[in-house]
């Protein structure tokens, strides 16, 4: 019975975590979006289990005839979506070559193949398949076990040296004027990491499917759990001390003039020749990358040199870019929305609120003042 429970309890935690991050608003949607969809299907993974438990548990085979085991699909993109919230949350670009589709699409084929031969079993064979996994194990499971755990810690691995390099240059990230301390996200990687190494003897000893799923369970509560508490305190759920809104204090530290001189000359060559302004997720996290301005210097010198924000500095090029193709004849035909994708705007209204802020004008007003002077 506790193991009926603790799936039920599980799927329904997860369902009200997915929900949380999904419905409230926060300064790091897109982060808390892949977040949402990882616990939306470590939910429906839980839920899942909890039937399959109890019809073994019960002995209600015939609740089992149209069981397969469409969890396996659950449990190997828990690593991969981990990886996608983890680059996401630190405002890295997610990029898929063919190097990396290949690394993700690998491990599914022998999880789809498996699925396939279950499915084209006879009902008594896939009941008995089940039932012996479930008290005994078989080699196709345990197999499968066996390339989840190198999956998921390869998957931790790159979870690991990802935040390691971000940590290298700042504990701290910056969204929309928010401020937060990533270094949690190392203490959450390493745990899993110990627990990886911890419970794959320990699951591969037990070799039947109730033991492993029992582990896995537990584990999975404790570390997600602590996922959510972490993500949330930090995304302004809860009151975090560690969070500041709006200009940063670090922007009153002096930074040396010849470094500043110097930081500024490499930060505006690098917006004039890359344009990074122009895509949707620029933000401080990627220009400090691209320009080897550490995050906590280029803050205080766009407040010390530009007396601005890094959205607002951002912002600047993106009008400048917008109020060249509005006066320009040629794109007549082009909607304001479009312009305003064009410049590296989310959405119409963000554009036409930094527009109006910066310009005292609406894009429309902009346009029509530009064609009447032509």
């Amino acid at each position: 019975m506790f193991l009926k429970y603790i799936t039920l309890f599980s799927g329904l935690n997860y369902l009200i975590f997915s929900s949380v991050l999904l419905i409230r608003k926060s300064p790091f949607k897109k982060a808390n979006r892949v977040l949402g969809f990882l616990f939306a299907m470590l939910a429906v993974y839980s839920i899942m289990l909890s039937f399959y438990y109890t019809a073994l548990l019960n002995r209600n085979y015939l609740h089992l005839i149209y069981y397969a085991p469409f969890d396996l699909l659950i449990l190997f993109s828990l690593g991969p979506c981990l990886l996608l919230y983890i680059k996401v949350l630190l405002g890295h670009t997610v990029r898929l070559n063919t190097f990396s589709i290949l690394i993700l699409v690998s491990p599914f084929i022998p999880v789809i193949i498996f699925i396939v031969y279950f499915l084209l079993q006879d009902t008594p064979t896939r009941l008995n398949l089940l039932i012996e996994n479930f008290e005994h194990g078989i080699w196709h499971t345990n197999l499968l076990n066996l390339l989840l755990y190198s999956q998921m810690t390869i998957y931790l691995i790159f979870c690991y040296t990802t935040i390691r390099k971000q940590l290298k240059q700042s504990p701290r990230i910056f969204v929309n004027k928010v401020q937060i301390d990533v270094s949690w996200l190392k203490v959450y990687v390493v745990i899993n990491l110990v627990f990886m190494t911890l419970s794959a003897p320990l699951s591969f000893y037990s070799a039947n499917e109730k033991m492993n799923l029992i582990i896995a369970q537990l584990a999975m509560v404790i570390q997600f759990l602590y996922l959510f508490i972490k993500s949330t305190w930090q995304t302004e759920l809860f009151p975090a001390g560690s969070i500041s809104e709006g200009r940063l204090k670090e922007g009153t530290l002096k930074i040396a003039d010849d470094v500043v001189d110097q930081y500024s000359k490499v930060l505006m060559l690098y917006m004039e020749n890359q344009k990074p302004y122009l895509k949707e997720d620029c933000n401080i996290q990627i220009v400090s990358e691209q320009t080897s301005i550490p995050v906590h210097h280029l803050s205080n010198i766009l407040n010390q040199r530009f007396d601005k924000s890094f959205p607002d500095f951002i912002n600047e090029f993106r009008i400048s870019e917008a109020k060249k193709l509005l006066a320009t004849n040629q794109n007549k035909k082009l909607t304001l929305e479009a312009i305003g994708y064009e410049c590296g705007f989310g959405s119409k209204s963000c554009f036409n609120k930094a527009f109006r802020k910066h310009t005292n004008q609406t894009p429309s007003e902009y346009r029509r003042a530009s064609q009447n002077e032509i």
